[in-house]
């Protein structure tokens, strides 16, 4: 029992270190881009750190991140970072993760052209269904699988009248899978996934919206404790993930007596395993009775199905001009990698060649002089008493060699010795 229990103890620890080691090398592939990055990036100059918060603006936008967090804000709509921003603007060591600033430039902060919007394929998915009841509240009584299905109905009526094509997971009280739901992104050919609940949580206090993309790969998502995942087939579409959830985000959480909560980010399966941009809603908190009666108001349900018509109409009519920087993008990725791969094969070439060269200067200090020749069987005995006395004693290297005479090697291979 006391062998059991050691072993067990030491199947722990080194548990517990591998998962210190791996948070490690996480942080570590962070890139990190500077303040200075930052505002050529994004061609904002000012900045002013308030004590709390760091903000930059210009004419157009202004942001504001609040140091150590990953909570910041892009003209006054909440979103969540990757990683957190870190560091301090007086000591110049404030930075932003790459990945963040990259999601800034080309999905977040870009304005949608006026250029008419691309007559997309929308997939509604209302949440839950059937068996599955999902959150709920007691009084009034409300569904979640009732109210997401009522919404999505609303939203995909709006959207036929706006000239997008429309298809639901589901138009009835039925049961239906999570790899059902998407499986059929993939045979509607859908150019983009919506699905839609209602929340709940432990604190019946709790109220607002939230709009849910998947994380990047290699990123634990927003909510406290989410682990770190590898590569996803909806990883393919992280800049139009952003681009779509933003776009609905803003509109939703404008809308009155509505609390932000937040653009987050959270490997739920169908944002995943969707082959096309997906985001998952959270209309409001069923925990809470005052919201649950409000999400049953015609104007409430109106407003916000507005909202989201509104941010997919905005969507449709930036993804082109997305498409075409992501494609930049990822050409300039292409051409730093290659130069970056010409450059490490260049520094192993350099280094092959030095180690070539150092082991031949080492060989030629412990290498004798070149072989005299050896005399003819006429002159033997006078080459022998000739050389050595003008050959030195040769000292081999190593603290146990003995001295050599180069003579005696002569004698050894004299014509009437036999090998």
């Amino acid at each position: 029992m006391t062998t059991d229990l050691r072993f067990t103890g030491f199947l722990l620890l080194f548990t517990l270190a591998c998962v210190v080691v791996r948070g490690d090398a996480a942080n570590r592939t962070i890139q990190w881009r500077s303040l200075k990055q930052v505002q050529r990036s994004l061609g904002i100059t000012n900045h002013l750190w308030d004590g709390e918060t760091i903000c930059f603006s210009n004419s157009q936008d202004v942001l504001r991140f609040y140091p150590g967090r990953r909570k910041a804000e892009v003209n006054g709509t909440v979103i969540w970072l990757s990683a957190p921003a870190e560091g301090s603007i007086a000591d110049g060591s404030w930075g932003l993760a790459a990945i963040d600033l990259d999601f800034l430039k080309l999905s977040i902060l870009p304005r949608p052209p006026d250029n008419a919007h691309e007559p997309l394929r929308v997939l509604l998915d209302p949440g839950h269904g059937g068996d599955d009841e999902g959150a709920r509240c007691p009084d009034p009584l409300v569904k979640e699988k009732d109210l997401t299905l009522a919404l999505a109905k609303r939203i995909g009526a709006q959207l036929k009248k706006e000239g997008l094509h429309v298809d639901y997971t589901r138009t009835r009280d039925v049961t239906l899978s999570l790899e059902a739901r998407a499986r059929l992104a993939r045979t509607k050919k859908a150019d983009l996934f919506i699905s839609i609940h209602a929340n709940h949580a432990r604190n019946n206090n709790a109220s607002g919206v939230e709009t849910y993309v998947l994380p990047p790969s290699g990123y634990p998502g927003t909510a406290e404790g989410s682990r770190v995942r590898g590569w996803q087939i909806g990883n393919r579409n992280d800049f139009h993930n952003t681009l779509l959830g933003f776009s609905i985000h803003r509109h939703l959480a404008a809308t009155p007596e509505t609390v932000d909560r937040g653009l987050k980010r959270q490997s739920y399966f169908v944002l995943r395993e969707t082959t096309c941009p997906a985001v998952l809603l959270e209309f409001g908190f069923l925990s809470n009775t005052g919201e649950a009666r409000r999400m049953l108001c015609a104007d409430w349900q109106a407003q916000s199905c507005a909202a989201v018509v509104e941010g997919v109409l905005a969507y449709a009519r930036s993804v082109k001009a997305l498409d075409h920087a992501v494609a930049e993008k990822r050409a300039r990725d292409a051409e730093n990698n290659e130069r970056w791969r010409k450059h490490l094969a260049a520094q192993a070439a350099r280094a092959a060649a030095e180690a070539k060269a150092r082991e031949a200067r080492q060989l030629a200090a412990v290498t004798p002089p070149a072989a005299v020749s050896l005399p003819t069987e006429s002159n033997t005995a006078l080459s022998n008493t000739v050389m050595a006395s003008a050959i030195p004693i040769i000292q081999q290297s190593g603290t146990n060699s003995a001295p050599l005479r180069v003579d005696a090697l002569l004698e050894f291979y004299a014509p009437d010795k036999v090998q």
